[in-house]
């Protein structure tokens, strides 16, 4: 798919998490061609402020950052939101917990240095995480079984409600093939 003609929801926001001005800023510019609502913030406490403020649809948060890293921010925006996707970027080589962490709750991860093409489909795969995620919350609004069902550590088969347990079972289906 050609950048240029990728659908985008413009009015989704998307929240970047960088102790890294200068690759702020370059999220800023390049993104805001694609959405009208880009926030950049230096660190995790300030996503953690934004998080609360606005209507996120998407946070892609570098690892290694002082104070708070990025898998310990991913933790809190799940308890607070868990239907907000989380991608985490590094450029550092990583603990085997961080991996284990990553595979385990991240929803993606992508290697700096990365081409316009791999941070386009990191970013086109969180969007479609983010629509699921909604439908899967509304039909499982308590937040600590709609994370187990979305990590794939919740039996959809103890769900009673036959027709409810199809529409569930489907949109992980649809979940899992845009991973």
């Amino acid at each position: 798919m050609n950048i240029n003609t990728r659908g985008y929801d413009r009015l989704s926001y998307v929240l970047v998490v960088d102790d890294d001005s200068t690759l702020l800023k370059f999220f800023k510019i390049h993104l805001n061609k694609f959405f009208s609502k880009v926030l950049v913030v230096k660190n995790a406490k300030e996503a953690i402020n934004t998080i609360k403020e606005k209507e996120i649809d998407l946070v892609i948060s570098d690892i290694s950052m002082s104070r708070m890293d990025g898998i310990q921010l991913m933790k809190k925006i799940q308890r607070f939101d868990p239907s907000i996707p989380v991608f985490l970027i590094s450029g550092a080589l990583l603990s085997d917990d961080q991996r284990e962490e990553i595979n385990t709750n991240a929803d993606g991860f992508l290697k700096k240095p990365f081409s316009i093409d791999e941070l386009h489909d990191f970013i086109n795969r969180g969007m479609i995480h983010r629509d699921i995620y909604k439908k899967v919350h509304e039909l499982v609004p308590n937040k600590k079984k709609f994370l187990e069902l979305v990590k794939g550590k919740y039996d959809p088969n103890e769900i009673k409600n036959e027709d409810l347990r199809n529409k569930i079972d489907t949109l992980i289906s649809d979940l899992r093939q845009a991973s």
